[in-house]
């Protein structure tokens, strides 16, 4: 059954109003259910309540945004606004506020979803948008405050002694991933393409690399998806630098469809 695959924090009880969610948010935490993923496949993340599954095809270049919603957020508003603007077709599942489930992106199985193996089938390059850091969940008991929940963890984990500032690009695209490279490098002030021994995206079971000519996968820090530089606002904003991610993104797509109207030119002497 489902519900033994699912392992969801005691923060699906109701709690008193914190205040450790971060600068300017004083709502109440409440009936959140945070799910890990342990055991689940697509059908079952697909079966969540409230989990919205969007297929649009349009040009044969397609946005993706597989962690939407309250997992990876900001990135359906990004990814889907970029498709919309540009003509391109998009894939996304978005979950709603009070549950996350985290799919590895390799372990979305088109078998699962005709939704996802039509957007496939028309896509020939993909684009797909992720969102990295304060993405956990922590509770803590405070002398003073009593429970403290956040519901995406700590601001700053480990050796982080600031906010996240890297993009880490990946998909075999090789030729979009190298010109997604030169578009992100300095593109935004204070944010730099990540070194490029950070893999991410290269599986070839991922849904990036699932059309005919692959795709590349963009992972976002906080500050790049409206939710603050420490993702302290739980709802994305789209001010800021979000509609120049957009542009970028834009940028991107045109670039990919380069690329498709040059694999679709027939080799000179083969003409009919």
């Amino acid at each position: 059954m489902l519900a033994r695959s699912l392992s969801c924090s005691p923060s699906s009880r109701r709690h008193p109003r914190t205040k450790g969610l971060g600068p300017g948010d004083d709502r109440t935490s409440h009936d959140r259910t945070v799910c890990k993923s342990h055991g689940m496949d697509l059908a079952d993340v697909l079966s969540l309540p409230g989990v919205v599954e969007i297929c649009s095809l349009r040009s044969p270049i397609g946005f993706m945004a597989l962690h939407g919603g309250s997992q990876d957020r900001g990135t359906h508003e990004i990814a889907s606004r970029a498709a919309e603007q540009s003509g391109a077709s998009y894939y996304a599942i978005v979950q709603p506020s009070g549950v996350r489930a985290h799919l590895t992106s390799r372990r979305h199985n088109p078998d699962h979803s005709q939704r996802l193996r039509d957007f496939l089938a028309h896509a020939q390059i993909a684009i797909s948008v992720h969102g990295f850091g304060r993405d956990s969940f922590d509770l803590t008991v405070d002398a003073t405050r009593g429970i403290v929940v956040e519901p995406y963890g700590p601001a700053v984990r480990g050796r982080q002694t600031g906010p996240l500032r890297g993009i880490i690009l990946g998909g075999r695209n090789s030729q979009l991933l190298d010109a997604a490279r030169g578009l992100f490098h300095d593109r935004f002030q204070g944010f730099h393409v990540a070194d490029e021994r950070i893999r991410l995206g290269f599986d070839p079971d991922n849904p990036v690399n699932l059309p005919v000519s692959h795709g590349v996968q963009i992972e976002l820090p906080p500050g790049l998806r409206g939710i603050g530089d420490f993702g302290e606002r739980l709802v994305p904003s789209e001010d800021g630098v979000v509609p120049e991610v957009i542009a970028a993104l834009i940028e991107l797509s045109n670039l990919a469809r380069a690329l498709c109207n040059e694999d679709l030119q027939v080799p000179p002497g083969h003409e009919s």
